[in-house]
């Protein structure tokens, strides 16, 4: 398994120094309020720390990324919840195994082709998601590092599974205002 998203990008590329912010917590409060979890599947959960926070409240958590140094820093955080795992293979979990996916600016960084297949692997372990993704209109997002599925919000809305909130503006779960619910 190949990735671009090792120690480098979290320690300058993308995150200049990646750690637990305080919007990690307002992003489990605003996953609580939306959804009212009791098992989450964190997709792309870099180091583990929204899980952590999951965790801590009760919440059964898992995180998985295909990151192999987010493995590695995760050990200190979530030692027995983070699973490295590449989302555009099939899931190692059962049917409906979670009541929520939360998964928050990593799609983008996958090739178009593989969404449908993620999308489907979704609804198949999960009963609902919380998606975020970059935009093409939002500005600035061409520039970021690793974007390569840039679409507008008609097409992220056409691709997600039923029973989905997608945040459609450019800030973060826990700053949007603007979803949509596809029922």
């Amino acid at each position: 398994m190949v990735t671009k998203y090792e120690r480098e990008y979290f320690a300058k590329t993308g995150y200049h120094d990646y750690r637990d912010y305080d919007a990690h917590q307002k992003r489990v409060e605003k996953m609580i309020l939306i959804a009212k979890p009791t098992s989450v599947l964190d997709c792309g959960c870099a180091y583990g720390f929204i899980v952590r926070r999951l965790l801590d409240l009760g919440i059964y958590a898992v995180g998985i990324d295909i990151s192999s140094w987010c493995e590695k820093m995760s050990k200190n955080i979530i030692p027995n919840n983070f699973i490295r795992h590449d989302l555009r293979q099939p899931f190692p979990f059962r049917d409906k195994e979670f009541d929520l996916i939360y998964c928050e600016g990593v799609l983008e960084h996958i090739g178009e082709e593989h969404i449908p297949v993620i999308m489907k692997e979704f609804d198949r372990v999960s009963w609902e998601r919380i998606i975020q993704v970059s935009f093409s209109n939002h500005k600035n997002v061409a520039e970021t590092e690793g974007h390569v599925c840039l679409k507008d919000n008609g097409w992220w809305a056409s691709v997600i599974p039923k029973y989905t909130w997608l945040a459609f503006q450019e800030a973060s779960i826990e700053n949007n205002e603007l979803w949509i619910y596809k029922a």
